[in-house]
């Protein structure tokens, strides 16, 4: 019996919003305990989010981020008691212009770990 283990990934982005004038951060933090080896889990965890964040960020802001500007990092991992279905997402945006900063929290939500069939 293989351990389960906490995956935790963050993607962030940096952007410019040339509509409003601000330069723009966005984060999303992805956390989910599965059974498995660590690259597997990572490599799966980031196929799924990195799509996922390109298309929440260009949904509310209408800026397309390509993949090679996002930055994928992994915290070490943790064990945990059991294995969940689900990824828990929390995400926020930070805009700031000189020296002056303002955080927004978007909701959190829950995405599936496997891609559903069609």
């Amino acid at each position: 019996m293989s351990i389960v283990r906490l995956i935790r990934m963050t993607i962030v982005s940096r952007s410019y919003d040339s509509r409003v004038g601000f330069a723009r951060l966005h984060e999303m933090h992805f956390k989910v305990a599965r059974r498995g080896s660590v690259r597997a889990n990572r490599r799966t965890l980031a196929r799924r989010g990195l799509p996922y964040f390109q298309r929440k960020i260009y949904r509310k802001y209408h800026i397309w981020i390509p993949k090679r500007k996002l930055k994928v990092r992994f915290e070490r991992e943790q064990r945990a008691a059991r294995v969940q279905r689900d990824v828990s997402v929390d995400a926020r945006t930070m805009r700031y212009r000189g020296r002056h900063w303002s955080a927004t929290s978007l909701p959190s939500r829950m995405i599936s770990y496997a891609k559903k069939r069609h």
